[in-house]
């Protein structure tokens, strides 16, 4: 979610975070983290000092960068997957064909058979499909944890087979966005979910999410519970507590904690380890307290 606009320089193992703006002619020195903006600049949040253990996680995944045989044997599994996962959206419409041919007659049912056996045969495909996701992130990753992992790493293959099987089946799962069956699948995943919630946001890392009862993850929300910087994959826990809001296009980066009854306008960034106090609303990336004005505080009140 970055953007860089001409003319901008980032110097080698500086961070931008996510949703940093970069004005015209910026310069990133080395190792400093920036993120989101202010009045039209990034914010500079510090420099990276990395400990002896991370810094050995990053040099040795630099290193890995530069060795052909490890840039190839990457690709070519990246490659593989897709492969895999690419057709899977397809897949379901000829398996649904098949299905509704097998139990379907032309010469004994008419029309109005077709149009019944139709979408319970896609229903009965889809629930398959999503069985095989839920079964592949155990199988594969098994359950998330806190942590760093290097690039070109057991785990970052495991990462990105997950990530890639899961983008095959996107359109199920937007189609369950705001059900009670989203917050099962969340559960399933690993995650662990209060009563009544409404999930359509993005989340990755299941088994590091946390939330409340009455929880609302709006359209296009980042809950995902990792963060890449100098090529070293960092996961924490998310927690968002019961009554708590985020608006669409917000985000909850990992280590974060939103408090019960606290809001994230549309478009917030609360950055890694921030805690949005009870009851607050916050804005903006990076988030910061607001006030909100008596009529849209009247207006929150109605909805909620």
């Amino acid at each position: 979610h970055c953007i860089l606009l001409p003319g901008t320089a980032v110097a080698e193992r500086s961070v931008l975070g996510s949703c940093t703006l970069a004005p015209h002619r910026a310069y990133f020195p080395p190792l400093a983290i920036h993120s989101g903006s202010t009045r039209g600049r990034s914010l500079h949040l510090r420099d990276h000092k990395a400990t002896p253990a991370m810094q050995a996680l990053e040099d040795q995944a630099m290193q890995e960068l530069d060795s052909v045989s490890v840039w190839w044997r990457f690709n070519a599994f990246l490659a593989c997957m897709v492969l895999i996962a690419k057709p899977i959206p397809e897949a379901i419409w000829v398996l649904t064909y098949f299905g509704v041919t097998w139990i379907w007659d032309p010469e004994a049912h008419g029309i109005s058979a077709l149009l019944l056996f139709l979408p319970l045969v896609h229903f009965v495909v889809c629930l398959g499909e999503l069985s095989v996701t839920i079964a592949a992130k155990w199988l594969v990753m098994g359950r998330f944890t806190a942590g760093d992992s290097r690039f070109f790493g057991h785990y970052h293959y495991r990462w990105m087979a997950l990530m890639i099987l899961g983008a095959g089946s996107e359109e199920i799962t937007k189609a369950m966005y705001g059900t009670a069956f989203m917050a099962w699948l969340y559960r399933a995943k690993g995650a662990r979910v209060g009563r009544n919630c409404y999930l359509a946001g993005l989340v990755v890392e299941y088994d590091l999410l946390h939330l409340g009862d009455n929880v609302c993850i709006g359209q296009g929300c980042d809950t995902t519970c990792h963060t890449v910087e100098n090529m070293v994959i960092k996961l924490a826990p998310t927690r968002i507590e019961s009554g708590a809001s985020m608006c669409p296009k917000s985000f909850a980066m990992p280590g974060s904690t939103i408090e019960a009854d606290a809001v994230l306008l549309e478009h917030t960034q609360v950055l890694k380890g921030e805690t949005v106090p009870s009851g607050e609303v916050w804005v903006g990336m990076p988030a910061a307290k607001c006030q909100p004005t008596a009529t849209c505080a009247s207006t929150m009140r109605t909805l909620t």
